[in-house]
Order: C-alpha cells, then sequence, then structure tokens
C-alpha cells in the first residue's frame, strides 16, 4: 500500500527530478509504489506525517518541482461506505471542539438501487462523509482537514487516501 502521495509539475523531467530529490533525501526508507500524470504515490517505514514534513523543510526556497507532499493515515476503497467507516475512527483522533473541514480530491461511489456502481458528486459525497462528525465546521480556517484523496493505484483500480492533517500540512511546498 502506500501512505505518502506526492504532486509534482507536469512533463518527465519533473518526475525524474522529484524521484531524484526524494530518493536523496530518504533512500532506502522510501518505497516506490506508483506513478500515474503527476502523482508518485511511495510507502515510507517513518510516521509519513514526520516524513512530509521533514522533505518539506529540506526543499524550502530550493527550485523543486514537487507541488505537495500529502500523508496518507489510511487507505480503502473509494466507495462511500468504506471511507465513512474509516472516518468514524478518525473522529476519535480529533481533539474535542477543534474545527474541521473535510477536502475530497476525486470521486467516491455507492451502489445503486440496480446494483451498479455509480459516481457520487463531490459535494454530496462530503456532506455524507461529515455526518460522522460531531466537531464543528469551519470551512475558512479549520484546525483540522479530513483529508481524501482517490488515486489511480494498480492496473486502473482506484484507491481512496484518508488522513486527518492540519491545514499546513497540506500546503504547496513552496508558494
Amino acid at each position: 500500500m502506500f501512505n505518502l502521495i506526492i504532486t509534482h509539475e507536469p512533463g518527465l523531467d519533473n518526475y525524474r527530478w522529484a524521484r531524484n530529490q526524494l530518493r536523496q533525501l530518504l533512500g532506502e526508507s522510501l518505497r516506490y509504489v506508483g506513478s500515474y500524470q503527476s502523482v508518485i504515490l511511495y510507502d515510507v517505514d517513518e510516521d509519513p506525517h514526520k516524513v512530509a514534513a521533514r522533505i518539506k523543510d529540506a526543499l524550502k526556497g530550493s527550485g523543486t518541482p514537487i507541488i505537495r507532499i500529502i500523508p496518507i493515515d489510511y487507505v480503502s476503497e473509494p466507495y462511500i461506505n468504506d471511507v465513512a467507516e474509516v472516518i468514524k475512527g478518525l473522529t476519535s483522533k480529533l481533539p474535542e471542539d477543534a474545527s474541521f473541514r473535510i477536502t475530497l480530491e476525486g470521486h467516491l461511489y455507492f451502489r445503486g438501487e440496480d446494483g451498479r456502481l455509480r459516481r457520487m458528486h463531490t459535494l454530496d459525497a462530503i456532506k455524507e462523509l461529515a455526518k460522522y462528525v460531531n466537531n464543528p465546521v469551519n470551512l475558512e480556517n479549520p484546525q483540522y482537514v479530513i483529508y481524501v484523496k482517490v488515486v489511480r493505484y494498480f492496473r486502473g483500480r482506484r484507491k481512496a487516501g484518508i488522513s486527518l492533517v492540519k491545514p499546513e500540512e497540506i500546503l504547496r511546498v513552496s508558494p
């Protein structure tokens, strides 16, 4: 599986440059899982939040094609019920009364009455997931973000990477 998502500027040269920078910074503790377009999936041995912070600090102010480094806490199937189960577990890690926002990148799916998979509208998926969190919502300045990113994983299959992060953890590496 993966626990780190790297997004980079488009292009093969930028892909190679990003991979090289990450190998230099993390060496053997970084395992390549897969990539597509401008997304690279990795697995790291350490806490992905600490690794992401270390990479951002090392790259700050440097010329890098890396746009964002996203730590992932859980990986699930991209179905609304599966992601909801993960979010139910994540809510215990949210401090009481801490504000939150849900950010969903990509689409989640549900099984229709006819048994076929249907893609959910992003806003509908967010509203459904928010039902499981009792903390106050703050869309403009949340203390925490429940971050869900649907990525291509293997042979066209998709997975949902899910994290509980502070807003600054998902900001661009260098503005």
